[in-house]
Parts: structure tokens; sequence; C-alpha cells
């Protein structure tokens, strides 16, 4: 039996942890496929490119780790964004160099190990066969998704480079921010909130103990507690934005097309976030509220006019000083880790990794200072099939 090492190079973060999970099952996939290789799998976790916009750098430094490491193929896994004539790019080829690079992102958040593994199989497949006998990708894994197999306009590219693109432009941005914000890892953020979740408690217990607001949540209608409810939520999130200056601004190393998809996926990263801290607020405050508005109270200090309060009348309760205790606690409260924040967001991590590329090589970017317009190459491609 022939020997095949596949060399995988996944970026740090969530593309390793993915890796690491499937990473025994890939030999015995791709065995039942192929039917007779002896296939080996090999990883070297690395950055490769610290932006986006220089995803085309990718190819030539994984070419150069899989010649040193004497590797079959080589395939990249990384959590940047790829795009090429505003479609998402779900992965480059390049069959002279036996090379791939997969974005990551553009897998969703939905099953996502399974469409990984699913998808390295089918490029080592691609790679091994040069391209001759494509095989359309499996509709199991991609219900609503179709793609695309096109050619890279780049100077640098030839026909033996192809690109794999989404077909639809809107599940193809819906799949790519969803998979960027589950990549973002917002669950591992939310206990950074305590000094604003402790605030936020303690307002809300307090609007408990008066009247007014039992009133309040017995006259409003649902859309008024809606309307409060996003009030707070997207309060909470455009404070950690301003405060910790998040938003991405205008760059000569940014695309504005990437800098729409990092800020877009800060929001939803912090609205995730602050999502499951409401609902940590909501079960808290409703322990608070069964202990200090007891139902005789509730009933003779509103307009329910000695009547019995009913469980929705509780649970409106609840919903409206869970909105208020979120929108007092968000405003000039922080955060225990401001770091921690700075770093669940793409363009924090994107600059990190910018810093850390720029020590090992600091010829690799070209400082522009006097214009703040995008000087890279921008990804075209051509001959959709």
């Amino acid at each position: 039996m022939a020997n095949i090492t596949v060399g995988l190079i996944p970026s740090p973060d969530m593309p390793h942890k993915i890796i690491n999970k499937i990473y025994d099952e890939l030999p015995r996939a791709l065995q039942e496929q192929t039917n007779y290789e002896d296939w080996r799998f090999d990883k070297h976790v690395a950055s490769i490119v610290g932006t986006a916009e220089h995803m085309d750098k990718a190819m030539d430094i994984a070419a150069n780790m899989k010649k040193q490491k004497e590797w079959d193929y080589a395939i990249c896994i990384t959590d940047l964004p790829n795009f090429s004539n505003r479609k998402t790019v779900i992965c480059d080829i390049n069959y002279d160099n036996n090379i791939a690079l997969i974005s990551l992102p553009v897998l969703g958040a939905i099953k996502l190990k399974k469409k990984l593994k699913y998808f390295i199989t089918y490029i080592v497949q691609l790679l091994r066969n040069s391209g001759s006998d494509k095989q359309p990708l499996n509709k199991r894994h991609f219900k609503l998704t179709q793609f695309n197999t096109v050619i890279p306009n780049e100077e640098t590219q030839d026909q033996n480079h192809q690109r794999i693109i989404v077909k639809s432009t809107t599940l193809g941005w819906l799949h790519l921010i969803a998979g960027m914000t589950y990549a973002n890892e917002p669950w591992s953020a939310i206990f950074d909130f305590k000094k604003i979740i402790s605030v936020s408690f303690a307002t809300g217990t307090y609007i408990s103990i008066f009247s007014t607001p039992w009133d309040l949540s017995l006259d409003y209608n649902y859309w008024r507690f809606i309307l409060l409810m996003l009030l707070s939520i997207f309060g909470m999130v455009g404070w950690l934005i301003y405060s910790y200056n998040l938003w991405e601004q205008q760059s000569p190393k940014t695309q504005k097309l990437y800098r729409y998809i990092y800020n877009f996926t800060t929001v939803t990263t912090l609205t995730t976030i602050t999502l499951f801290n409401f609902l940590s607020l909501f079960l808290l405050l409703t322990v608070s509220t069964l202990l200090f508005v007891p139902p005789e109270l509730f009933s003779n200090w509103t307009t329910l006019n000695s009547k019995e309060p009913t469980l929705i009348n509780y649970i409106n309760l609840i919903w409206f000083i869970t909105s208020l205790g979120i929108l007092a606690g968000a405003m000039g409260s922080t955060v225990e880790n401001a770091d921690k924040i700075k770093r669940v967001t793409y363009s924090f991590r994107q600059y990190y990794r910018n810093k850390q590329l720029e020590q090992e090589d600091e010829d690799t970017y070209v400082k522009h200072e006097d214009h703040h317009s995008y000087v890279g190459q921008k990804q075209t491609h051509r001959e959709e099939r």
C-alpha cells in the first residue's frame, strides 16, 4: 500500500479545536472512500496570514511548509473570511502544488465537525485526481447550499488553480456571519460580565420593591416589552463597542467589504453574549421577585383590584425589570477582563495575529500613512461552472 501523508495547517483557536476533534477519524474516512491507500495525517498549527486581505500569500506559505515537512498534500484551515467578486469562498485549490485553503466560517455553525471532516476528504480526493474526476458535493451535508467551481483572475494563478464559491450571495453571507460568530466563541466571555450582571441584578431587585413597575408591567402591551428588551440589549452592545473601541476603522490594510464583515460579526458576537446574560438575569430576578412581591401585595397595590395575579402577570413583571436592569447595568459599567472582550472580536484577533507575524518578518506588510484607502489586491474570478 502506498503511504500518503496529508498535512493539516489549522489556525489557532477554533480551527485547531475542530481539527483535534476529527483528527483521528480522518484516515479511516479516507480509507473507506479510496479503498486501497494507506493515509497518514500530520498537523502543524500556524496563523499563516494575519489578515483576510492577504489570503493569496497563504497558498505560497503552505507550499513552502509542505515542502519542508515532506507532505504529499497540504490543507490550510483558517477562521478568516474569504471573498471573490463579493461571493464567499469556501476553498482555494492548487493542483500543481497539491495544496488547498479552507475558510472554516463559510461552513456555518451547525454540524461543523461533520462538514469539515467531509470537506477535507473531498478536497484530498480532488487533489489526488488533479481535479479530473470531480464529484458533486454531498447534499446530505449541504442541503440548502449550492457551490460553483471558478478560476481565479489573480495574475499569480493559472488554470490549475480552482476556487469553490457559494453560489448564493445571501446564503454565503449568512453562513459566514454565523460561522465567524461561532468561531469567536461568545460563550467563553459570558463569565467576564459578572460585574455588569451584579449591577443589573441589584438594580432590578431594587426596582421590583416599588409598585410603579408592577402597574407598568400590567399596562404595557407586548410590543413595548419587546422594544424595551431590544433597547436594553443593543444599548449594552453599543456601550461595549464604544467603551472598548471595538469598531474597526478605515485603514489602508483592510478592504471595505472585510471591515463590514468584521464589524457586523462584532455586533452579533456581543449580542449573543448579552442574550445569554439577559436570560441569566431573568432567572435570578425570577427568584428575587417571587420573594419580594407576594401575590397579596401584587394584587392590592396595583390595578388588579384584589384579583389573584396570574403566571403571565409575574412573567411580564420579571421581563420588564430584567430589561431595566440590563439597561442600567450596561451604561457606565465595565467587564472584569477587558482584554478578553477585545480578543473575542475578529478585528482585535486579526490585530494580534498581524503583530505576531510582523515580529517574524517585518517586511511582510507595507506601511501606508498618507492615505486610508485599501492598497492591496482584491480577489476576483471568471468562468463559473
